[in-house]
């Protein structure tokens, strides 16, 4: 009897591992299209056999568990390489931005309005001076000063849009950071019965996986199940305590910027590479320095025709300047030029016919008044659109050959995690027959009961 007890034991131990192995492949099956799902496989092991005289008999299969199919090395490794390419297609679309609003060498307004500008002069220090051409100046005058402040307009807004979506990422940083923490609390008392909460981990993979593309982190396992999140050596997720983070408004140079900081302290943060770091650096750097260069652009222009017009004399006045303001946001035409064009000087004289002040302006398209080796004012607007067109250029080969390297990552992790439905449905037949196996010896077992018991 005892014989026949152990070969029913070892039986329903085989029937229940493929009961096991059919739930988890069938689990498997249901998520096939999950892409944050991880495969789940049914570890089993042999049981403690029985020895006997004549030696050892088997007793069967114990379940040990249900596994998730991971490779933490490449998971790591995404982590880091998609908050790479988060970081260059937040600083590529910004610079698409700004390139969208200079133009191009062959098409833009701003070169354009220069150009008409000093054509203007030219055409009116063509013999005999026509004092009528000197309201066509004012007019090109106007509207190369109208495309300097809707250019600046653009990069205030383009400013706007970023600390917007800034404020908005934070956000999102911050639910993501949350939801890491609920779920670290969540598995503790899942697996504190001995089992792997394996769905609840591919949840907080893929929350992991978010946080990374916004900032990236580094990620510590504890013995418990739960996982420490550090960012930039700062320790942001401790099981379920999180330290989430809030947005700043702060004064520089005159105008009101964003800042990251702690939302418990207020200390501000510097934050590693990722979405986040990107648009910072697209406001801080790529933006920024765009409208520093055509603040250069306006200065140049303004010192230059004002260095000029102020030698001039007419019949009514003398020494007045072209232009005031000091950036291309406050650039203007002299008010009195506006009002009375017949104030404009052609000469340094007050002969009607005297024309070298007009054609020296005129020639600033071609030589630069500050040296023979300085650049005109027209080529330092070209050389910040070509600045421009260089950058955008190369961050969108970034971004090219970033994204080839994510999904040749993702596709890595699907080969090893990923579910394959040919290899599910093997097992299903694979467990199948394990299962009709085992209970056709479970029968053949229920029929040897019924033998032995009829002889009694």
């Amino acid at each position: 009897m005892s014989g026949l007890t152990s070969i029913m034991d070892t039986s329903l131990s085989a029937l229940f591992a493929a009961q096991a192995g059919l739930a988890t492949t069938s689990h498997n099956i249901a998520n096939a299209d999950n892409r944050i799902y991880s495969r789940q496989q049914v570890m089993v092991s042999p049981r403690r056999p029985a020895i006997m005289p004549y030696g050892a008999i088997g007793r069967g299969v114990n379940i040990d568990g249900v596994r998730r199919v991971q490779d933490e090395f490449l998971a790591t490794n995404l982590r880091n390489q998609a908050a790479t390419l988060e970081s260059h297609v937040a600083v590529d679309a910004a610079l698409y931005e700004v390139e969208s609003i200079l133009g191009s060498v062959d098409n833009d307004h701003l070169g354009t309005a220069m150009t008409n500008f000093f054509n203007s002069w030219n055409a009116l220090a063509q013999p005999s001076v026509n004092p009528d051409l000197k309201g066509n100046v004012v007019s090109t005058a106007e509207s190369l000063v109208l495309d300097f402040h809707s250019m600046s307009d653009a990069l205030d807004d383009l400013s706007a849009n970023i600390e917007l979506t800034i404020q908005g990422e934070i956000d999102n940083l911050n639910e993501l950071l949350v939801g890491v923490g609920s779920l670290n609390e969540q598995i503790m008392r899942a697996e504190s019965s001995g089992a792997i909460a394996n769905d609840l981990r591919d949840q907080r993979d893929a929350l992991v996986l978010g946080v990374s593309k916004l900032a990236e982190v580094s990620v510590i396992e504890r013995d418990d199940g739960s996982k420490d999140l550090v960012m930039a050596g700062r320790t942001v997720v401790t099981r379920g305590s999180v330290t989430e983070f809030a947005t700043l408004q702060r004064s520089s140079g005159g105008a009101s910027v964003t800042s990251i900081v702690t939302a418990d302290t207020h200390r501000e943060v510097t934050l590693p590479e990722g979405k986040l770091a990107g648009l910072l650096a697209s406001r801080d750097e790529h933006v920024s320095q765009v409208r520093e260069q055509l603040d250069a652009v306006a200065v140049k222009l303004i010192r230059e025709v004002n260095n000029l017009h102020t030698q001039g004399r007419t019949d009514m006045s003398s020494g007045l300047v072209f232009f005031t303001g000091d950036s291309m946001h406050t650039i203007e035409v002299n008010a009195s030029l506006q009002a009375n064009p017949q104030l404009i000087a052609t000469g340094r004289t007050t002969a009607a016919s005297d024309n070298d002040l007009a054609l020296e302006i005129a020639n600033l398209v071609n030589v630069s008044a500050d040296g023979e080796d300085e650049i005109t004012i027209l080529d330092a607007y070209r050389t910040t659109i070509n600045d421009t067109a260089g950058k955008r250029s190369s961050f969108d080969f970034l971004v090219q050959s970033q994204n080839n390297v994510v999904m040749a990552l993702e596709a890595k992790m699907q080969s090893v995690s990923g579910v394959s439905l040919d290899e599910e449905g093997a097992n299903m037949v694979k467990y199948q027959n394990s299962y009709n196996a085992a209970a056709k010896v479970i029968t053949a077992v229920q029929e040897m009961y019924d033998v032995l018991l009829n002889m009694v």
